[in-house]
């Protein structure tokens, strides 16, 4: 339910936007530490409000009838920040460094009984407030809620109107910032009469001590004293245990692969000598080196959405080489409508996806809303950027591309395919080889969608980049093994088969965040729900995109393998 109304209007800047995408701005927190001189001013912004169960669903913080300055003003924001839905704007707050205080009044409030229902609403929707200092974030819940007793039953509500601010420095820097009402008393919003106004006088306190910590990356953007939780221990155990389970299905697949082809080829008087020596090349197993060290400062999820963008934008060109240049080698004429249909295959589902999504956040008032302004920038990359590498990629794919080298000769008349059992059907392959990839990633998609969906913090970005590795192993490996299945029941029609077998790997992350939502989450809400299975059904689409390409080029591989060491036509 939504407590809140429409956001205010704010004035984005394009310069720091246009810097972050080309690759020369920054983003906050990252090196800006500012250096501090005693008694010099220190600003705190508040940010955004929202459900704690509902990660996605945030409004600003002025949005509640709280402390408010009589001009907003608001702070310039990066790309990352602006997707991340944060809405920083100056507070009344007065902090000075290492200068303590101690009770200091904020304001006086007189609040109806519309405002003072608004609060309770928000209170017992467990909302948080996120406010921010120095780059840093101080979070903490907007009141309190005691339910007791069955009966008589008592539900009580109180508003924090006190916060004690703790700051840690170094020298000239803040370290660290926390927020608490540890021996703060609640003001109850409980037996309030409808033409009755409630009287309230906010305060607050701040304490500054020194620490002995040098650097700010030993307490990382969203180490605020408990308030997300971390589960690390449990993580290692669970990855170990899924490495240990990939590496016995890809071992069993490939000896069980290698023992049946050998044999097949056997048959058909292949020489045993040039199969020892052209096995070593093409089935030889690479090892990948992983080397990825400060890639992303996470404790901002912002850094991550604004490498996304620049990544996705600069790649494109990637995209519409490959696609041209396998088009054009198969014989296709049509490779304008080709470079069109690779550069609409993501972006128009994502755009539909994100529409009915942003919808929804304007609809009630969220600051995961995009700005206009925003919006038109990020349609300006793709068009200036994205589109026309897709185009200029795909042009040199057409330009450089040979024709299609078959490695043996086929016939005019195709081949008369005999029935197939139950085993070898589409809809067979698809279960397995979904399911045995998925099953590779099963336990690291768990800790993605509780960091994506919920409040765990992930910082393991080798071990994912690993996991990432295993399953497009995974998924090339089986990709093999069912084409061959295919092939020796004389069914050559393998070429979409193969794309929707490992491809289908995308229906089961969908259908298990189906399972996380009901099974997992507190999630809930039109605008949370709209969020979640939205992206969830993106997310399965990209899988399907990815892991289908990745199965068929694998199939390929594998059938020009054999059919050029076979001596027969």
């Amino acid at each position: 339910m939504t407590v809140l109304g429409h956001p205010r209007s704010r004035n984005c800047q394009w310069l720091p936007l246009l810097m972050l995408l080309l690759g020369t701005g920054q983003e906050t927190g990252v090196e800006g530490v500012t250096h501090y001189k005693a008694g010099d001013p220190v600003i705190l912004y508040v940010n955004k409000v929202g459900p704690y169960h509902n990660p996605q669903e945030t409004y600003h913080y002025y949005q509640l009838p709280v402390c408010c300055p009589e001009k907003i003003r608001h702070k310039s924001l990066s790309l990352g920040e602006v997707l991340d839905g944060d809405r920083m704007a100056e507070s009344l707050y007065e902090i000075r460094f290492r200068e303590n205080v101690e009770k200091r009044i904020l304001c006086h409030m007189q609040l109806s009984s519309a405002q003072v229902e608004q609060l309770r609403q928000a209170i017992e929707e467990l909302y948080y407030f996120e406010f921010v200092v120095d780059d840093l974030p101080i979070r903490g819940f907007v009141g309190y809620m005691e339910e007791s007793g069955f009966l008589p039953h008592s539900h009580k509500i109180g508003l924090w109107t006190h916060l004690d601010f703790h700051l840690e420095f170094h020298g000239d820097r803040i370290i660290f910032a926390n927020v608490s009402v540890r021996d703060v008393k609640p003001h109850s919003l409980d037996g309030l009469r409808p033409d009755e106004f409630l009287g309230l006088t906010h305060t607050y306190s701040v304490r500054w001590s020194e620490t002995s910590v040098e650097r700010r990356s030993d307490r990382r953007r969203g180490d605020d004293g408990g308030f997300f939780p971390r589960t690390l221990e449990i993580h290692w155990l669970s990855i170990i245990n899924s490495m240990v389970l990939v590496f016995l299905l890809v071992g069993f697949v490939a000896v069980i692969l290698m023992r049946v082809l050998r044999n097949d080829l056997a048959r058909y008087n292949l020489d045993e000598e040039t199969t020892s020596a052209g096995s070593g090349d093409d089935f030889d197993q690479g090892i990948i080196v992983m080397a990825l060290l400060g890639m992303f400062n996470v404790h901002r999820h912002g850094a991550i959405n604004s490498a996304a963008i620049l990544l996705y934008a600069l790649t494109c060109c990637i995209s519409g080489y490959v696609s041209s240049h396998f088009y054009r080698q198969i014989g296709g004429e049509r490779w304008v409508w080709n470079i069109i249909l690779t550069t609409s295959l993501f972006s128009v589902p994502f755009f539909l996806t994100w529409s009915v999504v942003n919808s929804v956040h304007w609809a009630n008032g969220s600051t995961q809303a995009l700005p206009a302004t925003t919006i038109l920038l990020l349609l300006t990359v793709w068009l200036l950027v994205g589109f026309p590498l897709t185009v200029i990629g795909g042009i040199f794919g057409k330009n450089n591309a040979s024709p299609f080298d078959a490695p043996c000769r086929t016939k005019n008349i195709a081949r008369e395919i005999p029935p197939q059992p139950w085993y070898k059907s589409t809809l067979i392959h698809m279960t397995v080889g979904g399911f045995l990839p998925f099953s590779a990633i099963s336990v690291e998609l768990y800790y993605i969608f509780a960091t994506v969906w919920g409040r765990e913090q992930y910082t393991l970005y080798g071990i994912l980049f690993f996991v990432f590795a295993i399953l497009l192993s995974v998924g090339a490996c089986i990709s093999i093994a069912l084409t061959y299945f295919q092939l020796s029941g004389e069914d050559y029609r393998w070429w979409w088969r193969s794309v929707l077998s490992v491809g289908s790997t995308g229906l089961f992350i969908f259908l298990y965040s189906v399972f996380y939502y009901a099974r997992r989450s507190n999630m809930s809400g039109a605008v949370q729900t709209v969020e979640f299975f939205g992206y969830s059904l993106l997310t399965g689409y990209v899988f399907f995109l990815m892991l289908g390409t990745i199965s068929f080029f694998s199939s390929l591989k594998f059938i020009r393998y054999i059919y050029v060491n076979l001596k027969m036509d």
